[in-house]
């Protein structure tokens, strides 16, 4: 298990509605994967992209945000284009279609993350990831100090944050903050998924490690395993109670032809699943 994150198994449908019930009292954002990973890292640091360096990784970056602006400039619904005029909105826009990206999924909803802690993987336990919004509101907002550059008139004002996160695409390492964020107005996706995103400044960063040492009081950030044994009537209970299953997570096109085929061609889930 990650370093400084306390961990609560949840073995049965009633106990982890009762969770969930709880995160969204306390309004924290939650995260959900299929699979044990014992950490946050994003897809552009994991498995052969891991050991790549910093100048590569951003020339990738830079050549999918532009291939992705001239290819859907044309059709992007207004929200996505909205977002691809900026760098790190294009960047989430990206990750929502699985170009690997220094970005993670986020969500308001705990239902939503149970989700995807929930979706694949039935052989083995899911994770359910969350942090408290108000204090990383509070907490987030301190680094600006240490890091002015990160603001617009560079005099380290937390109310004087940079939106576009330019320090974020410089050649050598920034200094190492991380943020959580909301894009508005959203686009589709985003708006079903009640998606945030979080995203640091250096590649190859752990994000709960960054949500550890930012948050540092332990009870603000904690980690639910689900047992891979509830996971087929936790799917069925979450469509049935709250209405969220693939299909209204997903809603385009693309997400529909997929749902479709995981449907119509189960044999082919496994080889085709994908960590978020």
């Amino acid at each position: 298990m990650p370093k400084s994150w306390e961990t609560t198994r949840l073995s049965s449908v009633e106990d982890i509605f009762g969770a969930l019930a709880d995160l969204r009292g306390k309004n924290w954002l939650c995260r959900g994967q299929s699979r044990p990973h014992d950490s946050l890292l994003p897809s552009i640091d994991r498995d052969s992209l891991h050991s790549i360096a910093r100048g590569e990784k951003l020339d990738m970056e830079r050549s999918a945000v532009d291939i992705f602006r001239s290819t859907a400039h044309f059709f992007a619904d207004p929200g996505e284009q909205a977002a691809a005029s900026s760098d790190v909105g294009a960047l989430l826009v990206l990750r929502h279609y699985g170009v690997p990206t220094r970005v993670l999924d986020w969500t308001a909803s705990p239902w939503v993350a149970a989700f995807f802690a929930v979706e694949t993987d039935d052989s083995e336990d899911g994770e359910l990831w969350a942090f408290d919004k108000r204090a990383y509101e509070q907490r987030g907002a301190l680094q600006w100090r240490q890091c002015p550059e990160a603001t617009l008139d560079g005099s380290g004002d937390a109310n004087k944050w940079d939106p576009t996160m330019r320090t974020a695409f410089t050649p050598q390492d920034p200094f190492d903050w991380f943020v959580c964020i909301f894009y508005q107005p959203g686009f589709h996706r985003q708006s079903a998924q009640q998606g945030a995103y979080s995203m640091t400044a250096r590649f190859g960063r752990d994000h709960a490690a960054k949500i550890a040492d930012l948050l540092e009081d332990r009870s603000t950030f904690h980690l639910y395993i689900i047992d891979a044994a509830t996971k087929r009537d936790l799917r069925s209970a979450l469509r049935d109670r709250h209405g969220v299953w693939r299909g209204s997570l997903y809603p385009d096109s693309a997400g529909a032809a997929e749902t479709a085929r995981r449907a119509a061609f189960p044999a082919s889930n496994t080889c085709c699943s994908r960590r978020r």
